[in-house]
């Protein structure tokens, strides 16, 4: 969203971006940025902004290309990060293709990049397996990242399309931090885990013909030190359990409940069987 003209100056903040779910990304070493896609799967949702608040992004209307989105913010010069090749899938690719895509968003480099709930998955079950930038018998799959940025004035903050519009996202500020979500997931539980499905249309977006032969079962996260200052252990939450969490809320709330009662123990750490990603070309 666009800052209004009257905002005041801003002394500056972190910003933390969370890409939950299945997304290809594409590290541009030349042009110095990330690019996201996002692909079309029909069980699957679109949507940023602030926790909770997060809303759809505009789907790609039919014979005219996918959404294209830019991150906007004067940010600080800073070490540029890229993705740890100890938590990640890294590929070799040679081209992005534009279907099935449902959004496109470009990321400058971030200070840093930190990948959560990671699942090892035996090389093996990969084929071809000759893409794969490793030759390590356990592959790694992040399925949470969180792009951070210092950035100088918040009011300059948004998601913007090329024709000068945008995604709606009012950034909040929490002490010195504002965190965007964005999701590519399921919104609910249908049958079993769609995970190899999903990767496979991520795989698509850069050429790939590459084939996961099994799900993924992502790890928990063991301590919130793990998280960037700034997010909170609820926000990394999938957006399914969430979705359960949010109707037992509102059974709560409507039976006059404990509405801490949402939250059992530490559901949000957990490991997740239901988890999906994409890879990262490189």
């Amino acid at each position: 969203m666009s800052a209004q003209e009257t905002a005041q100056p801003s002394p500056g903040c972190v910003l933390n971006v969370l890409l939950h779910g299945s997304i290809t990304y594409v590290q541009d070493k030349q042009a110095r940025q990330i690019l996201a896609l996002i692909p079309e799967i029909d069980h699957h949702v679109c949507r940023a902004g602030s926790w909770l608040g997060e809303t759809d992004l505009k789907p790609a209307a039919e014979q005219e290309p996918a959404a294209e989105y830019v991150l906007k913010g004067d940010k600080t010069p800073t070490d540029d990060a890229y993705f740890d090749p100890q938590r990640n899938l890294i590929v070799k690719f040679e081209r992005i293709l534009d279907k099935p895509l449902r959004a496109k968003l470009t990321f400058p480099l971030p200070k840093q990049i930190t990948s959560l709930r990671v699942a090892d998955v035996p090389r093996k079950l990969f084929a071809p397996a000759g893409v794969l930038a490793s030759a390590s018998e356990t592959q790694h799959m992040a399925t949470l990242h969180v792009f951070t940025y210092d950035i100088e004035n918040e009011n300059e903050l948004g998601l913007r399309t090329k024709d000068g519009g945008g995604h709606y996202w009012e950034p909040v500020v929490t002490g010195k931090y504002v965190n965007l979500h964005i999701f590519s997931a399921e919104d609910h539980f249908e049958g079993p885990s769609n995970a190899a499905a999903d990767f496979k249309d991520c795989a698509k977006l850069l050429g790939l013909d590459l084939v996961l032969n099994g799900s993924l079962l992502a790890s928990g996260i063991s301590d919130v030190s793990e998280l960037p200052p700034g997010v909170t252990a609820e926000e990394t939450e999938d957006l399914g359990p969430r979705t359960l969490r949010m109707a037992r809320l509102g059974r709560l709330v409507t039976g006059n409940g404990d509405a801490n009662l949402a939250w059992y123990g530490n559901d949000a750490l957990d490991g997740n069987p239901c988890a999906c990603t994409g890879p990262i070309g490189d």
